[in-house]
């Protein structure tokens, strides 16, 4: 009978969630470079604050065509208050804006994102405006 009980919570209240993420691969607005997010730990795409106030991550921007690449670590927070989804993104030597904004679907977040990327990072002397125009994200994120 307990086992039945447990059974029926797991089920009820699943412990793993289907939109969880550990990389966000990301396609800018021109198609001119691939950004990557990839985070300390699995993030929960409906809950990512759960027990944490920031999440570390390292971003990885790559022109097409290019063998380089920029790298920097970054810590995501939300933008407004732990249960904001919506996500910022900070270079612990400064010269990055990244915000990140979930797709949701029936309510849910999908683990899918559109945002925009401005990097102006002096001392390795990169630069990269991947800003939304118009109603076009600058970023769209899988």
């Amino acid at each position: 009978m307990k086992t039945l009980a447990a059974l029926a919570l797991i089920v009820q209240f699943p412990l793993v969630s289907f939109a969880s993420y550990t990389q966000l691969r990301c396609s800018t607005i021109g198609n001119e470079a691939t950004v990557t997010v990839q985070v300390n730990r699995a993030v929960d795409a409906q809950h990512p604050w759960v027990g944490f106030s920031t999440i570390g991550a390292n971003l990885i921007v790559q022109r097409n065509g290019a063998h380089n690449y920029y790298s920097t670590a970054i810590t995501l927070s939300p933008l407004s208050g732990s249960g904001d989804l919506n996500m910022r993104g900070d270079a612990l030597q400064g010269g990055v804006y990244l915000q990140l904004y979930p797709e949701i679907e029936g309510g849910t977040a999908t683990g899918r994102y559109t945002g925009q990327l401005f990097v102006n990072d002096l001392d390795k002397r990169e630069y990269f405006d991947f800003r939304s125009e118009g109603n076009e994200p600058g970023l769209v994120c899988k």
